[in-house]
C-alpha cells in the first residue's frame, strides 16, 4: 500500500474508528463519528486506506498471523521440527506447545484486529454511493471484498476446525458479519458463528466480486490478480483443484508478476518488486513488523531470534546446491536464523509469484494435466532461482509438496499446508492429529464474555 498516504491514515483509523475492538471494548470515542467521516466522498476513500493500514498491524499481516501458522505446525522436537521456539511470549509459548487457553492474547488479538478490519470494509460498502464515479467506487467496493475475503479466510482457518473436502462442512466456522456497526455502545452484537461451508462460501464469493471489479494494476494496493491469486490459495485449502489450477494459471498467465531474479531479491525490499503479488507496507510510523521482530537478530532489529530454524528443516534438502539450505546467518547464541527478515521496515510478504508456481503445479499433478505447464517446468523455475538442480525426470506430489515447505517456509504456511494433507504432527509428548482441536485456536474470552450466543471451540 502506498507509504505516503498510510501515515496519516494510521492516525486516522486509530483515533476515529478502527480501533474500536469490536465488542470485545467499549469506548465513546472508539464509535465512528459517520457525520465527520461519511458525509463525503474522500470520507470513504480514506476509511478504504485506513483498513489498507490495519492490515500492517503487528497482530495481522504485520507478521503474528504468519507467525502462529509456523509455531501451531512446529513438532516442538528439535530433530524433526522445522522452527525452534526460543522467545519468552507465554501466548507463543502455548501456540508452539499446542497448549492455548482462551485468555491467550495473540488469538485474541488476531480476533479482535480482524473484526476491526472487517468493520471497516462494511462501512465502505454501505457508503459506497457518495463515490461520485462508477468506475472508482466499483475498484472502492472490491478492494474491500478484496481484505473482506483474506480477512475472513484467515479467521476461519484458525478458529474453526479445517475444512475437509468429503464432508458437508458443518463445524463451527466465525460469525459473519454483514452490515457495519457505528455505534457499538447498547447494540446487542450477539450472534452464533456461522458454519465453515458458509464462511468459505462468503469468502470466495467476495473474492469473485473483487476479482471482477478490481482493475489489472492497482499501484500497491490489491489488483485483480491480487483477488485471483487468494482464490487460488483458498481453493487448494478446499482440495479443489481444478479450481485452484484454474485460478492459478490465470495469474501466472495473464498477470504482471514473475519470480525474482534472486533469492535475496524476493525479501527484505520496501518498495513492491515483481514477485509481489500483495505484500503489507510496513514503516515506522504505520506498522509493526513482526516477522521481523521474532526471526531477526537484535542488530537487525529483532528479538534476538525467539524462532530459529529447526533441524527438520534441513532435512528437506537433498540437493547441496540449494541455496536456500544456506539461505541463513547465525545470532551470538548461535542459532540459524531465516534470511527472509532482515529489514524491521520492509514489506511484509502476503502472497509471492512463487506460491502460484506451487499451486500450479501441485493441481497439474493431482489432476494428471499440465495446464500452463508442466509441474516438472513449473517446480525447476523456482529451483532454478535457488541454484538447486532441476528435476530432470517427471515428478511426484511428494516432490511438491516437499519444495512447497521449502520454499515457503516461515512465511506462514505450514499448519495449514498440514491440515488439508491430512499430515499428523508427532510432538514432544503428544500426537496431534490434522484435526485435532488443539490445533484450532480458542474462542477468546472477552468474546464469550460479551457474546451470550457464541459456541466455544471443543477442548476449551
Amino acid at each position: 500500500m502506498m507509504k505516503n498516504i498510510k501515515i496519516y491514515l494510521f492516525f486516522l483509523t486509530t483515533v476515529l474508528f478502527v480501533s474500536c475492538e469490536s465488542e470485545l471494548a467499549l469506548n465513546p470515542k472508539q464509535s465512528l463519528d459517520s457525520g465527520v467521516v461519511l458525509t463525503t466522498e474522500s470520507g470513504v476513500k480514506q476509511v478504504l486506506v485506513g483498513a489498507y493500514a490495519n492490515l500492517a498491524n503487528g497482530s495481522l499481516y504485520g507478521g503474528r498471523t504468519q507467525i502462529m501458522a509456523d509455531l501451531l505446525g512446529a513438532t516442538g522436537r528439535s530433530s524433526t521440527t522445522h522452527i525452534e521456539w526460543y522467545g519468552t511470549f507465554a501466548g507463543f509459548s502455548d501456540i508452539y506447545s499446542k497448549n492455548m487457553t482462551n485468555d491467550n492474547i495473540f488469538a485474541e488479538d488476531l480476533y479482535r484486529e480482524s473484526y476491526d478490519v472487517i468493520n471497516a470494509t462494511n462501512i465502505v460498502i454501505e457508503n459506497a454511493n457518495l463515490i461520485t464515479d462508477l468506475n472508482d467506487r466499483k475498484k472502492a467496493i472490491a478492494e474491500a471484498k478484496f481484505i473482506q475475503g483474506l480477512v475472513y479466510f484467515d479467521l476461519v482457518r484458525y478458529f474453526a476446525l479445517p475444512f475437509d473436502a468429503t464432508t458437508s462442512n458443518t463445524q463451527l466456522g466465525v460469525i459473519i458479519k454483514p452490515k457495519a456497526i457505528y455505534k457499538y455502545q447498547g447494540a446487542d452484537l450477539s450472534a452464533e458463528r456461522n458454519t465453515v461451508a458458509q464462511v468459505y462460501t462468503k469468502v470466495i464469493s467476495s473474492l469473485e466480486d473483487a476479482y471482477a471489479d478490481l482493475p489489472v494494476t492497482n499501484g500497491e494496493f490489491a489488483d485483480k490478480y491480487a483477488a485471483q491469486a487468494l482464490l487460488a490459495r483458498v481453493y487448494l485449502q478446499q482440495q479443489n483443484y481444478p479450481k485452484a489450477l484454474t485460478s492459478a494459471n490465470d495469474v501466472i498467465t495473464n498477470g504482471t508478476y514473475s519470480l525474482s531474479t534472486t533469492l535475496l531479491g524476493a525479501y527484505n525490499h520496501d518498495t513492491k518488486q515483481s514477485e509481489d503479488v500483495f505484500s503489507i507496507a510496513i514503516t515506522s510510523q504505520t506498522g509493526d513488523n513482526q516477522v521481523n521482530n521474532s526471526y531477526a537478530s537484535t542488530n537487525l532489529g529483532g528479538r534476538g531470534g525467539d524462532i530459529a530454524i529447526g533441524g527438520g528443516y534441513y532435512l528437506k534438502f537433498t540437493d547441496p546446491n540449494d541455496k536456500r539450505s544456506s539461505f541463513k546467518y547465525s545470532n551470538s547464541l548461535g542459532d540459524d536464523l531465516t534470511l527472509k527478515y532482515t529489514n524491521q521496515f520492509a514489506d511484509v510478504n502476503v502472497i509471492r509469484f512463487a506460491e502460484l508456481l506451487l499451486i500450479r503445479a501441485e493441481a497439474n499433478i493431482r489432476l494428471t494435466s499440465a495446464l500452463g505447464d508442466t509441474p516438472r517446468n513449473d517446480i525447476n523455475r523456482i529451483r532454478t532461482r535457488a541454484g538447486a538442480n532441476n528435476f530432470i525426470l517427471a515428478i511426484t506430489l511428494a516432490d511438491v509438496l516437499n519444495e512447497r515447505q521449502i520454499e515457503l517456509a516461515f512465511e506462514g504456511f505450514w499448519i495449514h499446508d498440514l491440515k488439508r494433507t491430512k499430515t499428523t504432527i508427532v510432538g514432544q509428548s503428544k500426537t496431534f492429529l490434522y484435526n485435532d482441536p488443539k490445533l484450532v485456536f480458542p474462542i477468546p474470552l472477552r468474546e464469550l464474555n460479551t457474546n451470550k450466543k457464541i459456541t466455544q471451540n471443543p477442548g476449551y
